[in-house]
């Protein structure tokens, strides 16, 4: 009986291996965890800087000079891409017919990331720009 006792120290090949199992998989889910995470951050940081960057551009389109019809595009200085489209809504005119006093435009804003699998960010707005009126004839 001795002699049994003393000759099994150790594991057997078979635990070995079990045990290299479950740490592969314990290691497996703990990386998919952790890269998870970090394209969740890249996410959050690339809605962040084009929420940011497409309000502004969205805010001073038309208030110096008249909203670019049509489409357009461009890079934003942090290397996301923009693609603006503008189309034309109704003028309003003055009194009995007179001279249109506001002009009104529709903007649709999409921003992309320079190397993203198809990861876009739009931006929507309507609105109106009154036109310059001097006031009571002058």
């Amino acid at each position: 009986m001795r002699a049994r006792l003393t000759s099994r120290r150790g594991f057997s090949l078979v635990e070995s291996l079990a045990a290299f199992a479950i740490l592969a998989m314990t290691l497996t889910q703990l990386l998919n965890g952790v890269s998870g995470g970090a394209r969740n951050e890249s996410r959050a940081d690339f809605l962040f800087r084009a929420s940011r960057q497409g309000a502004s551009h969205l805010e001073a389109l038309g208030v110096d000079a008249p909203p670019p019809l049509g489409q357009t595009s461009g890079r934003y200085p942090d290397g996301l891409y923009w693609f603006l489209d503008v189309t034309p809504g109704k003028t309003i005119a003055g009194a009995a017919g007179g001279k249109p006093i506001a002009i009104s435009f529709h903007a649709r804003l999409e921003i992309r990331k320079p190397s993203g699998y198809g990861e876009t960010f739009t931006l929507s707005a309507f609105k109106i720009k009154a036109l310059e009126q001097r006031l009571f004839g002058q």
